[in-house]
């Protein structure tokens, strides 16, 4: 079956000379083949001649053993060049994957979602590579083997070389008949892949909710049902590969006993020798050994086109930003950040912002609040340049951002968000992503900054204390502090908080707070919060009601006033104050 994939062929870019190179060791293996062939067929067609000489003889056994030395040679060769081609193109193929996904950054990733990334870097690549390390230089040597073959055949018996040739070259447009099925099987195959995948690492991720729901037995009954569908798809493609090969060794031996017979009536009319007859017999048997070969991988490569299309729609994805080195600076700059008119909604959703303008002066403390899904996070998104707006511009002391480059905005902004990503390895590794030329004296200090310095100094290991995976082995609290030192150590000038106390317990917020609270004398401060009592002493507070600022002043300020602001802090203390009467009572 023909599978060229233009994703596939265009990503095969480095990869051309394995590809080659396994080919041309192919054909070698296919020369040594027929002058096995001819060296036996003219061996056992000389038995009964008195011409034969033990000269002869000899000469017929070190040919067939010469050719059976070419043959094992290349084929240890061909087994060594397909593993380096299957190990470069695995590194190749990630490369080029992960590269998009940090080219189209955290905002356009969504759009993928995590369990396409997933299955497109891990199940995709090991599907893809074989297509080039096999499935290509198998094409390749089965277009070329047929053309060899009858030129050494026709030697010998014209009718059954150009017989065989013809039934070659019918063999692959019959198999394409099977070809539109395939496409529609591959499709169903990679999206109940994903389904599966995606549904399992889900179960592990929320293992603990589903055992304290007694849910863990329904889940699993839920995982059989797609690990079946799944199944179901891979006997659907086989049952479709099998008809395919069903098809093609019915027309070879069809051939190969047509071939028989033609040249089993040439001998007795006496147009060949029994030597000929002999070669062409042998030469025959191998005339379709690179159709059966190309069959043999055809399962594994429609697994590759399969990944070839879904890694596609990540790699075709627009990765460009708007851009512009050019843009002039204000003549009159603000000393800060402002929103000016900035409009953004999510794809397929409301406006999240609408003509927003707010300032966020240099040196000051400015804090956002509101109601859930007012637009708060989708601010401090846009400010780091995860997303970029619809209308209107951000400015950074009078720059567009437009005009920055996201290595340059991230030296001047930072963001802890309200979950910190942990990566396995030491405390140390997870700092030194910040500022990888960091000393152990400047990592204890951003670590005395958060409150962690004692507790770390108190590990056995210190800073190379293990995290764990996703640093699963610290607590939520421990967590949250390095991802304050790791952003302390880019020395960004505006450190933007998004709701970095709300995953962490009581002592440990009051002492990110403190840490806050010391930094609002260094640092200009974005701070998100839910618990309005952390953001009373802020220079300006900002309420923002369905994507647009609804006030804007001090905490007094506010509170004199009235309002949603006023209504927000008086329904907070309420349920704090319910909160602590339940603990006194328990």
């Amino acid at each position: 079956m023909l599978l060229l994939n233009r994703t596939l062929l265009q990503l095969a870019k480095g990869l051309w000379g394995w590809i080659l190179s396994i080919t041309a060791l192919k054909l070698v293996v296919l020369v040594g083949t027929a002058l096995f062939a001819q060296s036996i067929g003219g061996f056992l067609g000389a038995l009964d001649s008195p011409s034969l000489t033990g000269e002869a003889m000899g000469a017929a056994i070190r040919s067939a053993l010469l050719a059976a030395l070419l043959m094992l040679a290349a084929e240890l060769l061909i087994g060594e060049l397909e593993y380096r081609c299957t190990a470069q193109a695995r590194l190749s193929l990630r490369r080029k994957i992960f590269a998009q996904a940090l080219a189209l950054g955290v905002g356009h990733i969504e759009r993928v979602g995590p369990v396409s990334a997933i299955t497109a870097a891990v199940d995709g690549v090991e599907s893809m590579q074989v297509y080039y390390s096999k499935y290509l230089p198998g094409l390749l040597y089965c277009l070329l083997a047929p053309f060899y073959l009858f030129w050494q055949m026709s030697q010998y018996s014209l009718p059954v070389a150009g017989f065989l040739l013809a039934v070659a070259l019918v063999l692959m447009p019959v198999n394409n008949l099977f070809r539109k099925h395939i496409e529609t099987l591959k499709t169903e195959y990679w999206d109940s892949l994903e389904d599966l995948t995606g549904y399992y690492l889900e179960s592990v991720q929320g293992l603990t909710t589903l055992k304290l729901y007694n849910q863990d037995q329904r889940r699993t009954d839920g995982l059989r049902d797609k690990a079946d569908r799944f199944n179901r798809k891979i006997m659907d493609v086989m049952k479709v590969n099998f008809r395919s090969f069903l098809l093609t060794d019915g027309l070879i031996f069809g051939a190969v006993a047509a071939s028989v017979a033609l040249a089993g009536g040439q001998l007795a009319r006496g147009s060949i020798s029994f030597a000929a007859a002999l070669t062409v017999l042998l030469l025959a048997f191998g005339f379709f050994a690179s159709v059966r070969q190309l069959m043999s991988v055809t399962h594994t490569a429609l697994l590759s086109v399969a990944a070839a299309d879904k890694v596609s729609r990540l790699l075709e994805m627009d990765t460009s930003r708007p851009y512009d080195p050019h843009l002039p600076p204000e003549d009159k700059p603000f000393p800060g950040l402002r929103l000016e008119g900035v409009t953004f909604a999510y794809p397929g959703r409301a406006p999240a912002l609408r003509e927003l303008t707010l300032e966020i002066p240099r040196g000051r403390t400015t804090a956002l609040v509101g109601l859930s899904g007012c637009g708060k996070s989708t601010v401090a998104s846009l400010l780091m340049g995860f997303f970029d707006p619809a209308g209107g511009r951000i400015l950074l002391e009078g720059r567009d951002t437009r005009s920055l480059t996201p290595a340059q905005l991230r030296e001047k902004l930072i963001l802890v968000p309200q979950t910190v990503s942990l990566f396995s390895g030491t405390i140390r590794d997870n700092l030194l992503l910040a500022a990888p030329q960091a000393t152990d004296q400047e990592l204890l200090e951003v670590l005395e900054e958060v409150w962690l310095k004692d507790w770390v100094l108190a590990q056995p290991l210190g800073l190379d204390t293990d995290v764990g995976d996703a640093g699963q082995k610290l607590s939520g609290g421990q967590r949250q502090k390095i991802g304050i030192a790791r952003a302390l150590l880019c020395q960004a000038e505006y450190i933007l908080f998004d709701e970095a106390t709300s995953s962490v317990d009581l002592d440990s917020e009051r002492e990110i707070w403190r840490c806050i609270d010391a930094l609002a004398k260094t640092r200009t401060l974005l701070i998100i919060s839910h618990r309005l009592s952390t953001i009373r002493e802020a220079d300006q507070i900002y309420v923002l009601d369905q994507g647009q600022v609804a006030q804007r002043g001090t905490h007094r300020q506010l509170m004199a006033e009235g309002g949603l602001y006023r209504r927000l802090v008086e329904e907070q203390q309420l349920l704090e104050h319910q909160g602590e009467e339940g603990l006194r009572h328990d």
